[in-house]
């Protein structure tokens, strides 16, 4: 146990040396590791045992001081390294979300297990619409101008929208679905 104080003392003492003056520095390494009495150092320095003891307490305090500083740097730098990787798994999160957004809008549309109708294809036709990008590139709104557009092929617009979770490609989609046909 002992050597282990007598370690843990000469840790802290040299990690304190940066900021002790030579003299500081000295009475500390006489006191804790060589194990002198306050006297002792005292004679040393030519000064009483008294005026050592002060000096210890002060410097103490400081070693203390400058302990929970490094203590707190420490705490900071688990909290930065912790916001770091917060920060990058969002970053990955947002690459994944985008690289699922680009192969949603490379998406054919007749690669989708959803169900068109015949006058859907005919109107994807008409548009030259052949992909999930090319969809989300027409406003919803505009749908309801091209002729045949009606109750049902909205129903059937919105259900393949949702079919296929892609809701986010689509500009007011949650107002659009639920206004009727013909509204401003």
């Amino acid at each position: 146990m002992k050597n282990i104080i007598d370690r843990t003392n000469r840790f802290y003492i040299e990690m304190s040396r940066k900021v002790l003056s030579d003299r500081e520095y000295d009475i500390l390494q006489k006191l804790l590791i060589e194990k002198k009495t306050l006297q002792e150092v005292g004679s040393i320095y030519g000064v009483t045992g008294e005026r050592v003891r002060q000096i210890y307490e002060r410097t103490y305090k400081k070693v203390k001081s400058i302990a929970q500083i490094l203590g707190e740097i420490d705490t900071y730098k688990h909290k930065l390294q912790q916001l770091k990787q917060d920060f990058n798994f969002e970053i990955q999160q947002k690459k994944k979300e985008d690289n699922k957004n680009e192969v949603d809008l490379c998406k054919k549309l007749y690669a989708s297990h959803f169900p068109f109708s015949k006058r859907m294809h005919s109107l994807f036709e008409v548009l030259d619409v052949h992909n999930i990008g090319q969809l989300a590139e027409i406003p919803l709104k505009g749908f309801e101008c091209f002729r045949g557009f009606k109750v049902q092929c909205k129903k059937e617009m919105i259900a393949f929208i949702e079919f296929e979770n892609i809701e986010h490609l689509f500009e007011d989609f949650s107002v659009w679905k639920t206004q009727p046909i013909g509204s401003q």
